[in-house]
């Protein structure tokens, strides 16, 4: 339970540090060098995911993190938002948008001759950008050889799911974790990054009690309105469905994800069970009230408790989850080919 006082700045809740500064581009920007320069793992992972590998964590203390960095003899060329470099091994450049703001290919090419000499093994220029789309990059690639092989476009989004993996990871420092938390909480809930990895989770609840004469989970959902799970932390649905009885008739929005936090914190009846795991860390999604289905889904045989991600068009179009699973399964790789 959070026992601590609220804070708010001309209104607007704050809930980690980052908060302070504000939601705008700097404020982005200065929070993401700053938990780069305090998780190296978060370092490591960026850099192999912008397509610089091989540089092991005990090289990451040489490295330098800049923040608004201007040179003088840069003369109109303007200040980068974040360089990160390590002589004899890579320079990055990041560029960062919000919105769904797009930098332009002039403002790109004005960042080249930042790459001074000697160039380094690795130069890169990334784009990082709240737009789902980056096809930006290739346009940009065809009008300068140049960015083609440093510009990279990368979604925002993109570190909440690894944010998530190095929050549950027991081979990061307690430190690096708190600053990898601030970080996630600042993207979810302060400047409300709304990035989802699927629009519909289909889940399976039981109406048995967990306990005598207790609580079903299917109550929990009701009562509560949560939903906990103790593996599958990266899934980010837009909304929740459930099985129950064979039938879906009804989607919920969510509307908060908390992690690392215990079931028996939210629901205090689970004090009644004796064992361990409502009082082990999980992740919980919090939904808002159902919005019943035109049509009630059956599920379809063979499914017994198996969870499906769709999208919405398909759920409302299906008259099964199998059907459901099937549908999706040929989007997907329609869309592979």
């Amino acid at each position: 339970m959070n026992n601590a006082a609220s804070l708010q700045i001309n209104h607007r809740l704050v809930t980690s540090p980052f908060g302070l500064l504000g939601t705008d581009e700097n404020a982005l920007s200065f929070s993401l060098g700053y938990t780069l320069q305090k998780c190296l793992p978060l370092l490591q992972w960026f850099l192999k995911h912008i397509g610089i590998s091989g540089i092991q964590l005990s090289r990451m203390r040489d490295v330098r993190i800049d923040l608004q960095r201007h040179r003088s003899e840069d003369s109109g060329r303007g200040i980068t938002d974040i360089e990160i470099h390590l002589p004899g091994y890579f320079r990055v450049i990041v560029e960062a948008k919000v919105g769904l703001a797009t930098p332009t290919v002039e403002q790109c090419c004005k960042y080249l001759p930042r790459f001074e000499k000697p160039h380094e093994p690795y130069e890169k220029l990334v784009a990082l950008v709240i737009s789902p789309s980056t096809d930006f990059v290739e346009s940009y690639a065809r009008q300068n050889q140049e960015l083609s092989s440093r510009l990279v476009g990368m979604n925002w989004s993109e570190f909440l799911p690894q944010c998530i993996r190095y929050m549950q990871s027991k081979s990061i420092g307690v430190e690096s974790k708190r600053w990898v938390r601030s970080f996630y909480t600042f993207l979810d809930q302060e400047y409300e990054l709304k990035a989802f990895s699927t629009e519909v989770w289909i889940l399976s609840t039981s109406k048995k009690p967990l306990w005598s004469n207790g609580l079903s989970h299917w109550d929990i959902h009701q009562k509560y309105r949560v939903w906990w799970d103790y593996k599958e932390h990266t899934v980010r649905p837009l909304y929740l469905a459930f099985r129950v009885d064979g039938i879906l008739d009804a989607i919920w929005r969510v509307n908060k994800i908390e992690h690392e936090v215990t079931i028996l914190g939210r629901v205090p009846e689970m004090k009644n069970i004796k064992e361990d795991w409502p009082r082990m860390p999980c992740s919980i999604w919090h939904f808002d009230p159902p919005v019943k289905l035109p049509n009630p889904i059956r599920t379809g045989g063979g499914m017994y408790n198996r969870r499906v991600r769709c999208d919405l068009d398909k759920l409302l179009a299906c008259e099964t989850v199998l059907e459901i699973e099937q549908a999706m399964k040929q989007r997907r790789e329609a869309q592979t080919v």
